[in-house]
C-alpha cells in the first residue's frame, strides 16, 4: 500500500484509508485519511503534509525539541525536514503528504534549502493550497499525469512552501488576556481528562487558562477555531467513535463515557457532527 521506500523514509502510523500514492524519483505524494494515534517518522527526504480537516487533539516533538500539544486547523502545512524524527500524536484527519529530496530545494536557487531551523506548522495560503491538490491528483492517477508537469508542480510547492517559511510575520507580544501556547496545552489535557464529565464548564475551563470566561472564549476561539463549547462537543464525538468500535458497550453507556448528558443528546449530537446516527455509524464501521 504505501508508496515509500522504507530505506529512504522510514514511517509507522496508525491505519489509513482512501490511501493514494504515487512515487517518482523527484517527489512522492500520498493521500489518506488517517486513523487516530501515533506516528513516528524519519528520513532523506523533506516530507511536508498538509491536513485538509482540522484536529482537535494534536501534539508533535520533531527532533530533540519538547512535545508540544497545539490546534492544528484545517489546511495547515507541516514541516519535516530531511534527518529530523518526527512523533505525533493526534486525532483522525484528512491528509496530503508530499515528499522530496532536498536538492529539489536547492535547485530553486533562492537559498534557504536548509529546513531545519523552521517551525513545523505554518498556516498554507491558496496557491500553495491549489499546488498541493493538483500534486493529490497525481496520487490518485500516477499514469495520467505527464512527468514533466509533475516535476513542475513538484518545484513550484517546493518554492510555496519556502515562501511561506520566509514571510511569518514576527510573533507579537502576548497580551495579557492571550492564550499562550502553555495555557492552551493546560486547557487542552484538562479538557481531555475531564471529557466524561458532563458538567464541564467554561468558568472551570477559564480558571485553568488565568483569564476571565468572556477572555477566555475570545482567545480560545482565536486559538482553535471553535468556540469552547463547539471543541469540547467535538471531542465528545471523537471520543464516541472510538468507543463504538467495542461492540460490547451498549450506546447509552457510551453516551456517558463520552460526556453526553443523555443517549438521546448523544444521538442528536452525533448525528449532526457526522451525518448518521450511532448504530449506524457502529453498523457500517
Amino acid at each position: 500500500m504505501d508508496g515509500l521506500d522504507p530505506s529512504v523514509f522510514a514511517i509507522s502510523r496508525p491505519a489509513l484509508h482512501g490511501y493514494a500514492a504515487a512515487a517518482r524519483p523527484d517527489i512522492t505524494v500520498e493521500c489518506y485519511r488517517s486513523d487516530a494515534g501515533q506516528m513516528d517518522s524519519c528520513g532523506t527526504l523533506h516530507r511536508l503534509s498538509l491536513n485538509r480537516t482540522g484536529h482537535g487533539r494534536y501534539a508533535f516533538r520533531i527532533g530533540d525539541g519538547p512535545t508540544r500539544r497545539v490546534a492544528r486547523p484545517s489546511w495547515t502545512l507541516g514541516v519535516q525536514p530531511a534527518g529530523l524524527p518526527l512523533f505525533v500524536d493526534g486525532d483522525g484527519a484528512d491528509y496530503i503528504s508530499i515528499f522530496q529530496p532536498p536538492e529539489a530545494y536547492r535547485r530553486i536557487g533562492i537559498g534557504a534549502a536548509d529546513l531545519g531551523n523552521s517551525e513545523m506548522l505554518v498556516a498554507a495560503d491558496p496557491v500553495t493550497i491549489h499546488i498541493a491538490l493538483a500534486l493529490a491528483e497525481l496520487a490518485r492517477q500516477p499514469g495520467a499525469t505527464d512527468p514533466l508537469l509533475a516535476e513542475q508542480l513538484g518545484l513550484t510547492f517546493a518554492a510555496c512552501t519556502l515562501r511561506l517559511l520566509s514571510h511569518r510575520p514576527a510573533p507579537r507580544p502576548e497580551r495579557p488576556d492571550a492564550l499562550s501556547p502553555d495555557r492552551l496545552c493546560r486547557v487542552l489535557d484538562h479538557i481531555e481528562d475531564a471529557l466524561e464529565d458532563g458538567d464541564l464548564s467554561l468558568a472551570e475551563l477559564a480558571a485553568i487558562a488565568s483569564l476571565s470566561p468572556f477572555h477566555f472564549s475570545r482567545a480560545f476561539k482565536a486559538a482553535t477555531g471553535r468556540a469552547p463549547h463547539q471543541f469540547v462537543l467535538a471531542r465528545r464525538v471523537e471520543r464516541a467513535k472510538a468507543l463504538l468500535a467495542r461492540r460490547d458497550l451498549a450506546l447509552a453507556e457510551i453516551a456517558y463515557r463520552a460526556g453526553f448528558a443523555s443517549q438521546a443528546h448523544f444521538s442528536t449530537a452525533f448525528r449532526r457532527a457526522t451525518g448518521t446516527t450511532p448504530a449506524r455509524y457502529r453498523a457500517e464501521g
